[in-house]
């Protein structure tokens, strides 16, 4: 197992940088061991930075698209179009500036009731 690692950073343009960089790093790997990257995203401002940043010149060509399969760790029980929904979130920051297939995109179903709904 890896030993863990505390990272400072400047400030949350760092922090989005440097995770950046790391995102980058593990895809490579992941593709290079495996033939394919999974990740599961998740919502929130300080990801946004991160998706936000993937998506910009000098990072999106860095990732082997193609290889990589994206997943949601988290999600409201909204509609993908609603303005709360992480993967709207992540379609307008990543994915719709990036070429990822989209078969490659596993997004959660938010607008179906949750399991146990009217129990």
């Amino acid at each position: 197992m890896a030993e863990r690692q505390i990272i400072s950073c400047r400030d949350s343009a760092d922090l989005s940088e440097r995770a950046a960089e790391e995102f980058v790093r593990l895809a490579r790997q992941a593709i290079q061991l495996a033939g394919r990257f999974t990740v599961a995203l998740s919502g929130g401002s300080t990801p946004k930075a991160l998706y936000m940043r993937l998506a910009a010149p000098g990072f999106a060509q860095r990732i082997s698209w193609n290889r990589a399969h994206l997943f949601w760790g988290d999600e409201r029980c909204v509609p993908p179009d609603h303005p709360e929904s992480n993967y709207r979130m992540v379609e307008e920051t990543l994915i719709s500036k990036i070429q990822i297939p989209h078969e490659n995109v596993h997004r959660m179903a938010g607008e179906k009731a949750p399991c146990g709904a009217g129990i």
